[in-house]
């Protein structure tokens, strides 16, 4: 057997033996309540991705054209400051030298693993997450164009990866899913080889996906100021409504979105070397995501000029210091 081989073995051995032992630590640690919020995430995921429907279920969770500009202008911005937009810097990593093995955590289906697959061949991707229904969609697609990706599933609160076996873990809107930050991040620094880095993207709202005071009365001085159809609700009830506020809640009392995303960047900054940090969406994700986002039709002027009008002054705000981001990219190692 090649070492390659034998690596690929001991790496799925050991997150199959984490498997078996996370029921018991999940158990202890949270108990039912941690169990109905996972099982509401997992059948919330599963409603985003179309899973059980007769439609080819999206590897790549669909967005608004107006949240798809959003990114485009972040992946800018980072490379701005960072000489590589996000898959760049990823890519020049697994491009690096034959065998690269990264580790994604909360892939979902994975359709970001697999099209690093496409790019980078020699390398090898493990993607881990809770919800088995959309591993299996990216394990098809995986073995239907023969890439070298594998999908485990695995509760990452409870999870164990083996000792310096990893040159790259990959965290992609994740994190703030996770209640055992601390214990995530010690497991990525047990795993990381000498010189391997973390790369993650990622929500930081304070808790509950809430907004910060002042970046609530900058949205609500700017909601005064829309027309109604900027302002119907496409996600927060049955039907489309809408809001005279821009919609708020505290998404804890449902789910484990944001359930600790104040505790991401000092918990980052704690416990890893920091590479590259580029802060961003101070405004635009409130008003550009799947809730208002398909209320801007990028075909119209008007809705070009308010799309564009928002994120400079979210940039200005960021780069002033006015308001605090809500979503960062960055680039750790251990210390």
């Amino acid at each position: 057997m090649s070492l390659s081989k034998r690596y690929w073995v001991r790496l799925l051995f050991h997150l199959h033996q984490a498997k078996l032992r996370a029921g018991s630590l999940t158990a202890r640690l949270r108990g039912q309540a941690y169990e109905r919020q996972l099982e509401h995430e997992i059948e919330e995921y599963g409603r985003v991705h179309a899973e059980g429907s007769d439609t080819p279920v999206p590897l790549i969770e669909p967005a608004p054209a107006s949240w798809l500009d959003m990114q485009g202008r972040a992946a800018a911005r980072i490379r701005a400051a960072t000489g590589d937009d996000m898959q760049g810097h990823v890519l020049s990593r697994l491009r690096g030298r034959d065998g690269v093995r990264m580790l994604s955590l909360g892939s979902g289906p994975g359709g970001l693993e697999l099209e690093f697959a496409r790019e980078a061949p020699s390398a090898k991707i493990v993607c881990v997450d809770v919800n088995e229904g959309l591993l299996d969609k990216g394990r098809q697609q995986a073995a239907s164009e023969n890439l070298s990706v594998e999908f485990q599933q695995g509760d990452l609160n409870s999870i164990e990866l083996p000792a310096e076996e990893l040159d790259l873990v990959f965290c992609h809107a994740s994190l703030h899913h996770l209640t055992e930050l601390e214990h995530v991040f010690g497991q990525i620094k047990r795993t990381l080889k000498p010189g391997g880095e973390l790369i993650a993207v990622d929500v930081v709202t304070r808790h509950g996906y809430r907004m910060w005071p002042e970046t609530r009365k900058v949205i609500d001085d700017i909601w005064k100021t829309l027309p109604d159809r900027y302002r119907v609700n496409h996600t927060a009830y049955h039907v489309k409504m809408t809001d005279e506020k821009m919609f708020e809640t505290d998404a804890r009392r449902f789910n484990m979105e944001c359930v600790r995303s104040e505790d991401i960047l000092p918990l980052l900054d704690a416990e890893f070397e920091n590479v590259a940090y580029v802060p961003y969406f101070s405004l635009c994700r409130r008003f550009f995501d799947t809730m208002y986002g398909p209320n801007f039709d990028l075909e119209r002027p008007l809705d070009r000029a308010i799309l564009g009008w928002i994120w400079a002054l979210d940039c200005h705000y960021l780069d002033t210091g006015g308001l605090k981001p809500e979503t960062f990219f960055g680039i750790y190692r251990c210390p």
